[in-house]
């Protein structure tokens, strides 16, 4: 992933003022019969975007029952999104929409799901999603910023990120000496620790693996497992179930091995934390694994 956002472009083919028309959905307005959006609050400054200027956007998804399935606030400072004056101008509706509020307007958004994930992110609408699903997107616009402003931002979001992989890497060094884990189990930046032998194959480059786990941050807090009965299956390099260094851990294992793999934040869930919240940005963690499964990759 980028270090962060520096801006995600939109979509849809609305008015540049918001006016009130007749619209399916109470409250919100449409020109065109398929985007819908409502101003929710308006803001005091009367600052609008000019040329060169950055706008600073907090945003979040969520589907037609407001179950939040993405939102900027969870996915690490600066907690926001940025989007250039020349994207405002050149985009559609959605920026446009934007582009005339002021510092402060909160502004929703009904939009057919597809719009948002195929032509714009280029991503496939996810599974809890059909591609005829309308979902909201929910903004406000915390602050524009000149170029000078932006940049003096750029800067404090460099040097934060830097403290935060500092503290890290002092809680990680701090945690492997309390518990006497030597540099030894060292390899490829992650600490792998067997904890039960296992007598089964082992697992190969493209093997299929069935495994039982719990992920857990350094001070034993557990942030998810999977159990026995209902294992995680899935082919080693060619999916994104797990994260890099659990994969790279589990490369290490064998049939009935039960390991422990301390994985720092760059091999976990990065900078920007996981992309539930769950997990904080700059946060190593531990997964205790238990190998159930593996098949041969030639089967």
């Amino acid at each position: 992933m980028n270090r962060y956002l520096l801006f995600i472009p939109f979509i849809f083919v609305l008015g540049c003022k918001p006016r009130h028309t007749e619209s399916k959905y109470p409250g919100y307005s449409t020109n065109n019969g398929r985007d819908y959006y409502k101003y929710t609050d308006l803001g005091n400054s009367h600052k609008e975007p000019r040329s060169g200027d950055v706008m600073e956007v907090m945003i979040s998804y969520s589907k037609m029952n407001d179950s939040v399935f993405w939102d900027s606030r969870n996915n690490g400072f600066p907690f926001a999104i940025y989007i250039p004056y020349d994207t405002l101008k050149a985009g559609g509706s959605y920026q446009k929409v934007l582009m005339k509020g002021n510092e402060g307007d909160s502004i929703n958004f009904i939009v057919p799901a597809q719009d948002v994930f195929r032509q714009i992110l280029h991503l496939s609408v996810p599974y809890f999603l059909n591609k005829d699903d309308m979902m909201k997107v929910n903004t406000r616009i915390i602050s524009i910023m000149d170029a000078e402003q932006f940049t003096d931002k750029e800067q404090k979001i460099r040097d934060y990120r830097k403290d935060m992989d500092i503290q890290e890497q002092l809680s990680l060094l701090q945690y492997v000496t309390i518990n006497n884990i030597p540099q030894s189990v060292k390899k490829d930046n992650v600490y792998f620790m067997p904890e039960k032998d296992g007598n089964g194959p082992e697992v190969q480059e493209k093997s299929t693996v069935s495994i039982a786990y719990r992920g857990y941050f350094l001070n034993g807090h557990t942030f998810d497992s999977v159990s026995p009965k209902n294992p995680l299956q899935f082919k080693l390099g060619d999916t994104a179930q797990v994260i890099t260094g659990l994969e790279i851990g589990i490369k290490r294992m064998r049939e009935g091995e039960k390991a422990k793999i301390i994985i720092p934040s760059q091999l976990a869930f990065g900078e920007n934390g996981s992309s539930t919240g769950i997990v904080p940005p700059f946060t190593s963690v531990i997964y205790e694994v238990t190998m159930l499964k593996v098949n041969d990759p030639g089967k």
